[in-house]
């Protein structure tokens, strides 16, 4: 029963063609990420993660 039901339905189409975009987008970060050379990523790593102050918001 179910089956016939989302056979027919142009409404599950959606979802999958939602689907297809997400892989798409996120194949392209990943590519593009790797493509990067390391020295890149050489600034963003000797960022500090905080300012030295403390219980500062």
């Amino acid at each position: 029963m179910y089956r016939e039901f989302f056979s027919q339905s142009p409404v599950l189409a959606l979802p999958i063609l939602s689907l297809m975009i997400f892989i798409a987008v996120f194949a392209g970060i990943v590519v593009r990420t790797m493509r990067r050379r390391p020295s890149t990523f050489e600034g963003i790593a000797a960022l500090p993660l905080e300012d030295g102050k403390e219980g500062s918001l």
